[in-house]
């Protein structure tokens, strides 16, 4: 079968799933998700990833590939992946392109999401974008008069890791007071079940705490999962007021799980951001809830593709 010239591709490499997806001209036309097993090493999830392509390369002239970490997406390079034991230098474009014939262009998976969201989604139109994802970590991404900001080094965007509190609790990335420290979703079910040791909350009926049924309980009016939220949207909002202060972004779009959790967490952002920015008067950023879902990643990993060939 002849290629298609604008199929591509798109692949979001996390450390449970792998989803892959072809893609013609920003439509995702099949779709399948595979397990990672991200502890059989590199040699394992490189042959997961193949298991994920395999099915589509007869009608696609291209990869886009989104993964969390350190990545250098002028080399393809994967310099660190947290949800991939082992991954150190990893050149996943030059293996893949020797492997498939095919062009392949690797970069962080927010990265990848912002650019699904520009193109696609709830970001589209606009020229200046922040994005970023709450969820286990806190990742960004930005859109800076049009174009995409990698950086120097490709590494731009470690919006977790921007530190709102200088001398605050200890990071697993070795520094103090980072966002994600607050806002992270291991850290919100720990602040809720600090709560719960107080006050009385329908929480203590589940087993399983996690930030899902926090927006859940929530929304059915709990105190205590009220607040949580009401204080994740305040720290995030303090995040928010840093990113509007360096970028002044038409948009600011919040994507991952954590943002399920809706109004009571993105009232609480608007209204921190509305008293701590400076000229809020004048200010017209947006702040919304990313569109696409977990689709984005993989879309704006082709739309990177479909510009390099």
């Amino acid at each position: 079968m002849q290629k298609a010239k604008r199929t591509y591709v798109g692949l979001d490499i996390g450390g449970t799933n792998i989803k892959s997806a072809l893609v013609c001209n920003g439509t995702i036309k099949k779709r399948i998700k595979l397990p990672t097993k991200a502890r059989t090493g590199v040699k394992g999830v490189l042959i997961q990833i193949r298991a994920a392509i395999n099915p589509f390369m007869k009608e696609a002239s291209g990869i886009g590939i989104g993964i969390a970490g350190i990545i250098d997406s002028k080399k393809g390079i994967v310099r660190f992946s947290p949800n991939l034991p082992g991954w150190h230098n990893v050149k996943l474009a030059n293996i893949l392109q020797k492997e498939f014939n095919v062009r392949v262009h690797v970069l962080n998976d927010v990265n990848a999401f912002c650019l699904g969201e520009w193109q696609y989604g709830a970001a589209r139109g606009y020229d200046n974008v922040f994005l970023f994802t709450l969820g286990t970590g806190v990742g960004g991404a930005a859109i800076c008069e049009g174009k995409p900001l990698f950086g120097a080094t490709g590494f731009a965007g470690e919006f977790g890791h921007s530190v709102i509190k200088y001398n605050g609790p200890a990071c697993p990335c070795g520094n103090r007071g980072c966002l994600e420290r607050y806002v992270g979703a291991r850290y919100i079910v720990a602040r809720a079940k600090r709560k719960m040791m107080k006050q009385r909350s329908t929480l203590n009926r589940y087993e399983k705490i996690t930030p899902h049924v926090i927006a859940d309980e929530a929304r059915r009016g709990d105190t205590v999962a009220r607040e949580v939220f009401e204080e994740t949207g305040f720290y995030v909002g303090i995040g928010v007021t840093n990113i509007i202060a360096l970028f002044d972004p038409d948009v600011i779009v919040i994507s991952g799980g954590v943002s399920r959790a809706g109004k009571v967490l993105f009232d609480a952002i608007r209204k921190t951001v509305k008293q701590r920015v400076l000229g809020a008067r004048y200010r017209r950023t947006k702040i919304i809830r990313g569109r696409l879902g977990d689709t984005a990643g993989m879309l704006g990993a082709v739309y990177v593709a479909s510009k390099h060939k």
